[in-house]
């Protein structure tokens, strides 16, 4: 069973389930690369950059890379240890 956008898996499960490259290539697409910018920063094709993408698409379980980038923002954010002191 899929999670539903307001109950997603656990935030360490959620990133495990990437590679390393997939997760790189979302980090560059959260910054607002373009498939073209973020292949020519890690020499890839942007084809290529697109395919790692969709790989990360599958495995978040979302359908477009801005569904991905924001999991992934969301993820990484709950890692972060939340303190309440200045």
């Amino acid at each position: 069973m899929r999670a539903s956008p307001t109950q997603s898996p656990s935030s360490s499960g959620l990133l495990q389930r990437l590679s390393e490259r997939q997760r790189e290539c979302l980090e560059l697409a959260a910054g607002g690369l373009t498939s073209s910018a973020i292949g020519a920063r890690i020499g890839l094709s942007p084809r290529t950059v697109d395919e790692h993408l969709m790989g990360a698409c599958r495995a978040l379980g979302v359908r477009t890379r801005i569904q991905a980038v924001a999991r992934l923002a969301v993820a990484e954010r709950s890692t972060e240890p939340r303190t309440f002191l200045p």
